[in-house]
């Protein structure tokens, strides 16, 4: 696919693999509505909308800031309804944005605000997204669609050893249910889209060197110096999005190729 010209839509670009992933589709030519919840930096992670356009523009790309919450629908309708109508088209979207906070609390007491927190953002939004621009996609004969999930939603191996030390998941129930029904989403939905030209992937970016990461290995909680480079599942994005026949990785979970 040639992207001069095209649209893309990424969420959750203030920072990150989001915010790598706009500016190199806008490098290649491609108009990006730069989404995310934040306008201004708060606490230590840097990045707002507004820098990643400043990035884009100063580049000499065409972006758009769009201030929006994915996990409320009506940001969702907002996001796309202004994508389109400042650009006049929409043919990429990436559902980068997640809620990776959890607790630490059991399941009896895991608090089923934060549950249906991480789902409304991790999971309805991605539902919700693609369901607003599956429409333009087919009026204008075609487009992707990339859903970032991750390997924490994979089946892990699990046999009882009354010997063995508690494994708990903790923090991650929410954020591994959800990505396990994002690979699942991406998969299902991909055979109906795909007459229509529509190609629907999951990439799994594995451990990557975000800001957060860098911030969680000052506190000791991760080893930064495992995680790979952002270059690596943003070069996998524009390999999918490139193809001449985007729909030979349709319905596929695509892992990092080092």
């Amino acid at each position: 696919m040639d992207l001069k010209g095209k649209v893309a839509i990424v969420t959750g670009a203030s920072r990150g693999i989001g915010r790598q992933i706009a500016i190199e589709l806008a490098r290649r030519g491609v108009c990006v509505a730069v989404a995310a919840r934040s306008v201004e930096q708060k606490g230590k992670l840097p990045g707002t909308i507004g820098e990643t356009v400043a990035a884009i523009e100063a580049a000499g790309g065409q972006a758009l800031a769009v201030q929006a919450d994915v996990s409320i629908p009506e940001d969702c309708e907002r996001l796309v309804a202004e994508t389109v109508k400042a650009f006049g088209r929409l043919d990429l979207l990436v559902n980068n944005a997640a809620d990776t906070r959890g607790v630490r609390d059991p399941i009896e007491t895991y608090p089923r605000d934060v549950w249906l927190r991480q789902f409304d953002a991790n999971l309805h939004s991605q539902f919700n997204l693609m369901s607003l621009a599956v429409p333009h996609m087919k009026a204008q004969g075609g487009g992707v669609i990339v859903n970032m999930t991750s390997g924490d939603g994979d089946i892990k191996d699990y046999r009882y050893d009354p010997d063995a030390p508690p494994r708990p998941l903790g923090s991650m129930i929410g954020y591994a249910t959800t990505k396990a029904a994002v690979s699942r989403l991406s998969n299902a939905i991909a055979p109906e889209l795909a007459p229509h030209n529509i190609t629907v992937v999951a990439i799994d970016p594995g451990f990557t060197r975000t800001e957060l990461v860098d911030l969680m290995g000052e506190r000791g909680l991760v080893d930064a110096g495992q995680a790979h480079s952002m270059e690596l599942p943003v070069a996998r994005l524009i390999e999918v999005v490139t193809a001449d026949e985007p729909r030979q990785y349709a319905g596929q979970i695509l892992r990092m190729i080092k």
